[in-house]
């Protein structure tokens, strides 16, 4: 097992508990505290069984600085979110790791808007966390958790006012949701009566074992592409463990790639937004989709921090990537699935076209998502020997290593969270983007 543990801008990851535990949380959580120096904290988890702990943990560590915690429990991520854009707290801690494995998790930091923090923001936190200059109260002083409810029926309402929600209604779709036992499973139903859907749950059990990897895409797709065609339903989708990241399955049970996620939102907001903030890594397919609408689109780093920031700078109104995440900034400030698949079903509702057919739209790419495994320590001397071998070429530099040739494009960048290297190739034919991969590999393995 990999005991390092991943620091990056938006929190620190890690197995638990060789890399994270308790001390590292507790500890991490008053850096954290000494940063906002006072007000209340918004809390949240998601449903790994680790997480009670980790955020028991936490909320030590802000009573023991003189700050108060709201409890929301095991919550989605992206419903904390939304609700620090209505309520004023000082900051968010969310433990929850996403799309990582089972025996991972994370303590994640938000700001008051409930965004992710900056890297100037993210810095100052770590430096505290070196330096242990942590804020002790008196014993009279001590913060309080309270244990709060989540407005569900407020979000919903939100929620509805960025769609169509009485023509979902009346196109009576039948749904078949895979929330993989994470923290979206408990909602999944008010989530369906409120939009007159017709629901058919699997993996629904939040606590248990994540079924499939929690991590939205078609490898992980076949028990939903079964039940969709077992069922007749109108489309499938699966999420992560946060409720931040979605993929879908057609009405045939065809599973789409997670890269279709932020085209097909673009697609369903046409004449409401000017501008979307994207990533090195996203697929084509999104600049193919902003060019169909008419809209202007910039790249940044992978991550939602690196997203939702460049947001803010550049007065966007969206911002995604190709992981199945999306956010529209007049509903939340994070990325948020349940949006996702609501501007989703408008569309459909609205064009009166099943799921496949507007698969079929879209540019014929063929891609390659690797994850090599690489020793934490070498990570770094691997990219360094790879920007000589691809020097001549003039790669871009703004997240990893990105080449572009005729017909294919590909991304070597250092995860942020695993000891992984990632590597994405894209291109118009499969061939060459096999030969892509095979260079690619040979020249790691070296």
């Amino acid at each position: 097992m990999n005991n390092r543990l991943r620091i990056t801008v938006s929190g620190i990851r890690g197995e638990v508990p060789g890399a994270l535990h308790v001390g590292v949380a507790s500890q991490f959580a008053s850096a954290f505290s000494a940063y906002l120096e006072s007000g209340t904290v918004a809390l949240c988890r998601d449903s790994r069984p680790s997480s009670p702990m980790l955020q028991r943990a936490v909320s030590a560590s802000l009573m023991a600085a003189g700050l108060d915690g709201a409890d929301f429990g095991c919550l989605p991520v992206s419903f904390l979110q939304h609700l620090m854009g209505t309520r004023k707290y000082s900051g968010g801690i969310a433990v929850s790791a996403g799309h990582n494995p089972l025996p991972w998790n994370a303590v994640l930091l938000l700001n008051e808007n409930g965004s992710y923090l900056e890297t100037a923001e993210g810095s100052e936190v770590f430096n505290i966390y070196q330096a242990e200059e942590f804020q002790k109260a008196s014993w009279d002083s001590l913060g309080r958790i309270s244990r709060e409810k989540f407005p569900l029926s407020g979000y919903l309402e939100d929620l509805s006012r960025e769609v169509d929600v009485e023509r979902i209604r009346s196109a009576g779709f039948k749904v078949v949701a895979d929330p993989c036992n994470g923290a979206l499973s408990s909602f999944m139903g008010a989530y369906a009566e409120f939009f007159g859907l017709e629901l058919v749950a699997i993996n629904d059990l939040p606590g248990k074992p994540f079924p499939p990897p929690p991590e939205p895409a078609p490898e992980n797709a076949s028990q939903a592409r079964a039940v969709v065609r077992a069922v007749g339903a109108d489309l499938g989708v699966l999420f992560n463990s946060d409720g931040s990241r979605i993929s879908f399955v057609d009405e045939r049970g065809t599973a789409l790639s997670e890269e279709a996620t932020v085209p097909l939102c673009l697609l369903s907001l046409e004449g409401r937004i000017q501008t979307l903030i994207t990533t090195s890594a996203t697929s084509r397919w999104t600049d193919w989709a902003a060019d169909r609408i008419g809209i202007r689109l910039l790249r940044t780093r992978v991550g939602q921090s690196a997203v939702t920031h460049l947001m803010e700078t550049e007065d966007a109104e969206a911002g995604g990537e190709g992981s199945g995440s999306f956010a529209f900034s007049p509903f939340s400030s994070g990325y948020d699935a349940l949006l996702s698949l609501s501007l989703v079903l408008d569309m459909l509702a609205r064009g009166g076209r099943p799921l496949s057919s507007l698969g079929k739209e879209f540019p014929p790419l063929h891609r390659r998502k690797l994850k090599i495994d690489v020793p934490a320590h070498r990570i770094y001397r691997v990219m360094d020997h790879l920007e000589e071998v691809y020097a001549e070429e003039k790669p871009d530099f703004t997240d990893g290593i990105r080449v572009r040739r005729r017909g294919v494009w590909f991304l070597i960048r250092p995860s942020t969270t695993e000891f992984i290297l990632r590597i994405m190739i894209e291109g118009d034919d499969p061939v060459q983007t096999a030969a892509v991969e095979d260079e690619i590999r040979e020249r790691i393995g070296r």
